[in-house]
This record gives structure tokens, C-alpha cells and sequence, in this order.
């Protein structure tokens, strides 16, 4: 079983490698803590974790490519227009799925159904 960036590697620029694993890993205790068949547990985690970790990688690619601009110009007026763009749609909530998700321990994990080993 692989989980964190063994699984689903990010960007650097995204911040969320060790936050990403440390999820992984607490969601793969709880299928394995309330699902009694190991196989039913790994599919079960795969079912729980694959939107968030494809949604996480694919917008840390995006980040880091985006700051990569091989273009002077590009950069440059990139760099003019990053105050305003921060002013307007930088706020405590437009990432808030990234960097506020919470995994509940407490939470009672069941079989996904229909997906099998």
C-alpha cells in the first residue's frame, strides 16, 4: 500500500506533501481500524482519499507551472499584476478546501460498496 507523495507526489510550490501524507495516513488507520477484510480496507481507502489527492496534485502542478515562466515578459507582468489579483481574490476562505480539511478520528469508516479488490 502506498500513500502520501510514494502514492501521489506534489509540487513543492503547493506546501501539502507532508499534510497530504499525514491525511493519508490517518484515513488508511481508520479503514483498517473499522473494516475487518484488509482488502476491502485498501480499496475503501483508495474510494475515500483518490478525489482529494487528484484535486491537491493536479492544482499543485498547476501552481508550480505557473511559476515557472520561462518568458521575461510574462514574468514581469505577472509580478505587476500579482498585487491587485492578491487584493481582490486572496482571502481566508479561497483555499480553505486546500489547507483547512480536517480528517474526524471519531468517524466510523464503512465498506464503500460496489468497489472490490
Amino acid at each position: 500500500m502506498l500513500i502520501g507523495d510514494a502514492a501521489h507526489a506534489t509540487s513543492p510550490s503547493a506546501g501539502q506533501g507532508a499534510s497530504l501524507a499525514l491525511e493519508d495516513a490517518i484515513v488508511l488507520a481508520q479503514c483498517l481500524r473499522d473494516i475487518p477484510q484488509l482488502a476491502d480496507a485498501f480499496v475503501t481507502y483508495e474510494g475515500l482519499r483518490r478525489t482529494r489527492a487528484e484535486k491537491i496534485v493536479k492544482f499543485s502542478r498547476e501552481r508550480g507551472s505557473n511559476k515557472a515562466l520561462a518568458n521575461p515578459v510574462a514574468r514581469w507582468f505577472r509580478d505587476l499584476m500579482m498585487p491587485f489579483f492578491l487584493k481582490r481574490f486572496a482571502n481566508a476562505t479561497s483555499f480553505a478546501w486546500l489547507y483547512t480539511y480536517k480528517v474526524d478520528w471519531q468517524q466510523k469508516i464503512t465498506k464503500i460498496e460496489g468497489q472490490t479488490a
